[in-house]
């Protein structure tokens, strides 16, 4: 489109393909301190590692996803819920069924930018 202009092409550091690797590697939602704690050998600071995981937000690299007061990190950039168990505090991805959005004279936003869906109740090992 005229005007659009393309998100200009980040130099990529080598704390920050650290870091990327590290929340790639770590899977299941992890927060800022538990990506720091995996890199402990590679020297990388605190700041640092929040720095860069802002800016993968930002880019669309990862989502963010709030639970328990503390921001988690979400390689899963498709549509998705969330489960959560009460007793153990896990958090799952779960995966959406292919859904339409509400029909246009019933929508009382003009776009839709994100659903948030979480599920709560016990795991298997909690119930």
């Amino acid at each position: 489109m005229a005007g659009d202009k393309p998100t200009p092409q980040r130099r990529q550091t080598r704390q920050g393909m650290l870091i990327e690797q590290a929340v790639m590697d770590l899977h299941h939602h992890p927060n800022a301190k538990a990506v720091h704690a995996s890199l402990s050998e590679e020297g990388v600071a605190m700041a640092t590692v929040y720095r860069q995981l802002a800016r993968m937000v930002q880019d669309g690299v990862l989502n963010s996803v709030e639970h328990l007061g503390e921001t988690l990190y979400d390689t899963n950039l498709q549509p998705h819920a969330h489960a959560v168990c009460t007793a153990c505090e896990q958090i799952w991805d779960v995966p959406l069924p292919e859904m339409e959005g509400p029909e246009p004279e019933t929508q009382p936003l003009a776009t839709i930018e994100d659903v948030d869906l979480t599920f709560r109740g016990l795991c298997p090992d909690c119930a």
